[in-house]
């Protein structure tokens, strides 16, 4: 599952969530960008982020569909919205986690991004999180008949395809794991935490188990689960079919691996850990100076120079 616009950045995975909400605009009129099949709705603050999502966007979901195997039959409209008015009751804000910047409404082919958030975004990270975003979309596609997929394998897949792990996916797993064993699968199925915190080691979680997923059973095992889907199948048979093992079978094998891979982690990274480290540099130093400096004697005095 690679592809090429990825590897332009990185975003938090705890910054993004799919979820029912509304758009919370106001009554100023909309600019419009066509890329079919993108129609791109901003507001002339957003005038440059529109512009470079625009151009990328065509591109970015032919790399999703040749990764996931799935193709997209109707157009997609990204709605930037304008910066939010705390002062203004109910709307998005109130339906949508405050940390999250783009979200997909339940079903639809619409990906909505905050405005306000998505201009502190550098260039890069903006198409990865327009590439998370548009995996909904194409997972939304899938043929009703196939039931609702997991929201950890939503989720999963759609951070796998946008971002690479990084270390503080790691350290933000290892400090879930120090609490006790991660939730199980089935936690979240239905939603991630609305909390920040708890949303973030969901994603990692989510995250893990699908590089898991593809290193052990795969490549392409998700595109196998996901054409299963595409035919019909509900998820559990997909998966049982694509990965050649059954979800709870697989699940337990992802744990015994994680518990014994990201533990440490945050042990080795704790602040009493650095400065230990630290001081055994100093001393290791310190030792290898009197070294030189002995070394250095001894030749004067072999030279009669001592």
């Amino acid at each position: 599952m690679a592809s090429g616009w990825r590897r332009w950045g990185f975003f938090p995975a705890a910054l993004l969530l799919t979820g029912l909400a509304g758009s919370g605009i106001g009554a100023e009129e909309w600019n419009v960008l066509e890329r079919p099949p993108f129609r791109v709705l901003y507001r002339e603050g957003n005038r440059t982020e529109a512009q470079a999502l625009a151009e990328r966007a065509p591109g970015i979901l032919a790399d999703l569909e040749r990764d996931l195997g799935l193709r997209l039959n109707r157009s997609v409209t990204v709605r930037i919205l304008p910066p939010r008015r705390p002062a203004s009751p109910g709307g998005e804000a109130g339906a949508v986690p405050r940390w999250a910047v783009g979200y997909v409404p339940g079903g639809s082919g619409e990906v909505v991004l905050r405005g306000d958030l998505v201009r502190s975004y550098p260039f890069e990270d903006l198409l990865s999180l327009l590439g998370h975003e548009l995996t909904h979309v194409l997972l939304n596609s899938l043929p009703a008949g196939a039931g609702p997929l997991p929201h950890w394998f939503s989720e999963g897949v759609a951070v796998t395809e946008s971002r690479r792990w990084s270390f503080r996916d790691a350290f933000t797993l290892g400090t879930t794991l120090l609490a006790g064993p991660p939730p199980r699968l089935e936690t979240l199925a239905a939603s991630f935490p609305s909390d920040e915190g708890a949303a973030r080691a969901a994603y990692a979680e989510s995250f893990n188990f699908i590089a898991y997923l593809e290193r052990e059973h795969g490549p392409g095992a998700v595109r196998r689960i996901l054409a299963e889907m595409a035919a019909g199948a509900r998820f559990r048979d997909a998966f049982r079919r694509g990965a050649g093992r059954d979800l709870a079978e697989v699940e337990r094998g992802w744990r015994d691996r994680v518990n014994f891979a990201y533990r440490w982690v945050p042990a080795l990274t704790s602040t009493s850990v650095l400065w230990m480290g630290i001081t055994l540099l100093v001393l290791l130093g310190r030792l290898a100076k009197r070294r030189r400096e002995r070394a250095i004697r001894e030749a004067w005095e072999r030279q009669g120079l001592g």
